[in-house]
């Protein structure tokens, strides 16, 4: 088969990080430009072209090709594979309807969050299968059943379609028990002279690595848990490690670990690290970690191996509001954990909510406040946003079923705008909208933090980055 597998255009953004296949995704200047390679239809792209499909990887979003450039070639393909979530939704099937529009065969697939959560609601005309949970073998046996030309694609688990006028949902596909089956994804089909700018990447070019699937948290805000499921999967340290020396040998020089909580797997990344350190690897890197996951000498161990930056989902500096998110951390631990990384002199960066069930505007200064006290290196502030799969979004729903599918929160709005967060805080939309400004500007415009930011400026590469990243921020937090 001929297959496409297609990061597509927005209409609303230049840039927009989609690679997570949970759906929890970011654009725009709030997170400064960033850029990051859908590593999710990467891996779909290799297990086609392992099994024996001619494919083709477009990441029009990184490219920015536009709608227009897609149509001109679709008529070669027999299907095309998308990654939807539930603030895509509207945009993607518009998409895919004009593709099917130029080319009446074509065959729609469509995996993420929404289909996943929401599949009653995918069962569009554009879209002829939808994908839940995890995507890469399912899609594999679909596209392999269309090969043979028959209908047995029809009986394949964790799929959804439509015959005869008739939704059918078929039983789940069981999860991916041994991750380290997955192929390593193929990064030559990534496009040329694509550099996907990051400003918390300190080294071009770089790679996202996936390691685990899964968190142990009981967030009410995330579906990490709903999607992959409470009990958390990870790849082997060998399995790790021979990925690691193949992209040694492509060139890359920053390893960004996207896992949703690398530190969680400490025995194991303990011989990762010590190997990347016996190896010589010389990566710089960066990983996601959970307040209460990591220690001082895992986080002394982990920069000896080249890790230069570790992300934090601190949320709130209010513990009420984190009782009330059953984020299962302390505050005070999270103030501690940023002094050890402090001490060792690691970089940071803390993703902040606003507009948490229970907010108020004491609660936000509070917040904000704490998030100066940590004093991270980045941090990003977002709106709570009840996301389809979440205990949040069943909350929300269960008193305001108007809420429906949730696609009303499309890229113009999310994390940027309230979303029924009335409902759940004493804020209007525009209280919180206003808060969410004030944040970035209370946060990056201190003369403390100008400061600390000229003093670490290592190169002119760094110099570069810090334009780039600080005017698109302070573009947002003024605009």
């Amino acid at each position: 088969m001929n297959v496409l597998v297609l990061n597509p255009p927005s209409k609303v953004t230049k840039n927009i990080v989609r690679d997570l296949i949970y759906g929890c995704w970011c654009k725009g200047k709030r997170i400064g430009g960033a850029k990051t390679p859908p590593l999710n239809l990467l891996y779909i792209a290799t297990v086609l072209k392992n099994s024996n499909h001619k494919v083709t990887f477009i990441d029009a979003v990184a490219e920015q090709k536009g709608l227009d450039e897609i149509i001109k070639i679709i008529k070669n393909y027999d299907i095309v594979i998308v990654s939807t979530s539930s603030m895509s939704f509207r945009e993607d099937a518009e998409v895919l309807q004009d593709l099917k529009n130029v080319n009446p065969r074509l065959k729609t697939i469509i995996f993420g969050s929404h289909p996943t959560f929401m599949p009653d609601a995918c069962f569009e005309k554009s879209v002829d299968i939808l994908i839940r949970r995890e995507p890469e073998f399912i899609i594999r046996d679909v596209v392999d059943a269309f090969g043979k030309g028959d209908n047995s694609w029809k009986k394949i688990k964790g799929i959804g379609f439509q015959e005869k006028g008739e939704k059918r949902l078929n039983e789940i596909y069981p999860f991916i028990e041994n991750l380290d089956e997955l192929p390593f994804p193929d990064r030559a089909m990534l496009p040329k002279d694509v550099d996907y700018f990051n400003p918390i990447v300190r080294r071009l070019p770089y790679a996202t690595v996936m390691t685990s699937r899964g968190c142990p948290a009981k967030c009410t805000f995330c579906s990490v848990g709903p999607f992959f499921g409470q009990t958390t999967r990870y790849r082997s340290a060998k399995n790790v490690l021979d990925e690691l020396e193949i992209l040694k040998k492509q060139g890359f020089k920053e390893i960004w670990f996207r896992d949703e909580t690398f530190t969680v797997y400490k025995k194991r990344n303990t011989e990762i690290c010590n190997e990347m350190i016996k190896r010589n690897m010389n990566f710089s890197w960066i990983a996601n970690a959970r307040v209460g996951s990591i220690d001082k000498d895992m986080m002394a161990l982990m920069q000896k191996a080249g890790c230069h930056l570790i992300k934090f989902g601190v949320e709130s500096g209010v513990q009420e509001i984190l009782n009330n998110i059953k984020k299962g951390i302390k505050a005070e631990k999270t103030r501690e954990t940023f002094k050890w990384a402090h001490e060792l002199g690691l970089d940071t960066h803390a993703h902040m909510m606003l507009g948490c069930p229970g907010e108020t505007k004491e609660t936000i200064k509070r917040t904000i406040k704490f998030a100066k006290e940590i004093d991270p290196t980045t941090v990003t502030f977002g709106i709570c946003t009840p996301y389809p799969g979440t205990e949040l979004f069943k909350d929300v729903f269960e008193k305001h079923p108007e809420i429906g599918d949730g696609s009303s929160c499309d890229l113009t709005k999310i994390h940027t705008s309230g979303y029924f967060n009335r409902y759940f805080t004493e804020l209007s939309e525009k209280e919180l909208e206003d808060s969410l400004k004030y944040a970035y500007r209370s946060f990056y415009l201190r003369p403390s933090y100008f400061i600390k930011s000229i003093r670490s400026i290592r190169s002119v590469d760094d110099i570069k980055r810090l334009i780039l990243a600080g005017t698109n921020v302070l573009q947002f937090s003024v605009e």
